[in-house]
């Protein structure tokens, strides 16, 4: 892998800041190992010629402006662009098309205005097709706190929905915290406000935010596994020698990647002991991490197991485990929602996890977000009727995959930044501006 002459890493993202990050960030990653050969893809641009008013004309001028960044901060050579489709890209037409412009240099030869076979005549009503209220009832907590998961694959907005809907819940009275377990987390740059591996506020009344910061919850649960052990041969008659080497043992197993996933569902599990909050939103990791996590309570013992030197806490660690998983599991406290844009690759990926979501943890699907739906008074042409009557059809095949509730969020020209654009943003998604409403404090005239 380390050979540049026989291995290329390709990235491929959308031109947002957002995922030049995450890919900066990976690319680092594999620069520790000794990759440095990468290309990267930015697929998805809004080509000039359908961008006719100001709003996607302003989001092509971003998307610009984050490709001339990537040229800037990868190699130029190494990086290509490929533009959007009015459809799916799908059949040998298109492919050899995408091939020419990555591998040859080529321009995108298929024309942006070309019909697809999907049915793009009248006006698409998006909104009819949510229930606002059964939106409401998933997010408003009860008497016990409530825990709301925003799960699906990356890129998907799964860091701005979750931060909105925190905002919105904290904006309606209730104390409120909002965690990411996504290593490539950017609550800071969503929030405007530091994000630690505690929580703390991000300047907004009943709201609070926190990120498992993956070294630190190695070192707390190396630190707690260690205590452990050497409380443990406090009462006996061994040697030094003895427990010194117990805990060698101890500190090697403490080394595999196996201590690093239990240390993040160490951490994972504190959260559920956060007194005084009423709604926790959970922000998490790309469905597979999402699943690989909620996995390890059912065999934990089989990724750390140190014997006999931690037979006399497995019990009870056991019971805690089993605790959260049936409290994630009980659909009057917990809510799971699958972040997706209504096309379909993500929304069969997210149908899939959802499956083995229910078969291998028994969690339910009760709420499904559909991110980036394109604004019914912007792009008046050919190729956006094209791309709502699609991602119509699409809506149309999540409602029925989904037994749950549609929860619809816009496509925004830049990315909610700061409290107010997060409210902002709020206002415009399905059930949270009901969220706000509905619990509001009566006011009594004087």
């Amino acid at each position: 892998l380390q050979d540049d002459e026989r291995t290329s890493f390709a990235f491929v993202g959308k031109p947002e800041d957002s995922s030049i990050d995450e890919i900066e960030r990976s690319a680092s990653d594999l620069g520790d190992l000794g990759i440095e050969s990468q290309l990267l893809i930015l697929n998805g641009y809004l080509p000039e010629s359908v961008c006719e008013d100001p709003f996607f004309e302003g989001k092509r001028a971003d998307e610009q402006a984050v490709i001339e960044r990537a040229r800037e901060e990868f190699d130029a050579d190494a990086t290509a662009t490929y533009p959007l489709q009015p459809g799916e890209i799908a059949g040998l037409d298109l492919l050899a098309d995408v091939g020419g412009v990555l591998y040859d240099g080529t321009e995108a030869t298929v024309d942006v205005g070309t019909a697809t076979d999907v049915d793009a005549d009248g006006a698409v009503e998006f909104d009819s097709m949510a229930d606002a209220d059964a939106v409401v009832d998933q997010l408003t907590p009860g008497e016990e706190t409530e825990y709301l998961f925003f799960t699906g694959k990356g890129g998907v907005g799964k860091s701005t929905v979750a931060s909105t809907a925190a905002t919105k819940l904290a904006e309606a009275g209730h104390e409120t915290l909002v965690v990411t377990t996504d290593p490539a987390a950017h609550l800071e740059d969503i929030f405007g406000e530091p994000v630690g591996h505690e929580p703390t506020s991000v300047g907004q009344e009943n709201l609070d935010a926190a990120r498992i910061d993956q070294e630190k919850a190695l070192a707390e649960y190396r630190e707690q596994v260690l205590d452990h052990v050497t409380e443990m041969y406090e009462d006996k008659e061994d040697t030094q020698i003895d427990v010194d080497a117990a805990i060698a043992n101890v500190e090697e197993e403490l080394e595999s990647p196996c201590a690093e996933e239990m240390a993040a569902l160490e951490k994972f599990v504190s959260y559920f002991d956060e007194d005084g909050y009423d709604v926790v939103v959970f922000d998490t990791a790309p469905t597979g991490h999402t699943l690989r996590l909620l996995e390890l309570p059912s065999d934990w013992k089989g990724f750390m197991d140190l014997g006999s030197l931690t037979k006399g806490a497995a019990p009870a660690k056991g019971d805690q485990y089993d605790e959260v998983i049936e409290t994630m599991k009980d659909p009057e406290r917990s809510t799971f929602a699958f972040v997706m844009y209504p096309e379909y690759t993500p929304m069969m990926e997210a149908y899939r996890a959802a499956a083995d979501l229910k078969d291998q943890v028994g969690i339910e699907t009760s709420l499904v977000v559909a991110n980036y739906l394109l604004p019914e008074e912007y792009g008046d042409n050919a190729f956006f009727a094209n791309r709502r009557a699609q991602q119509a059809q699409y809506l149309d095949e999540i409602r029925d995959r989904f037994d749950a509730p549609l929860m619809l969020a816009p496509l925004r020209q830049d990315e909610p930044i700061g409290l107010d654009e997060l409210s902002a943003f709020g206002e415009e998604i399905t059930g949270l501006a009901d969220v706000v409403e509905a619990d509001a404090p009566e006011v009594t005239p004087s």
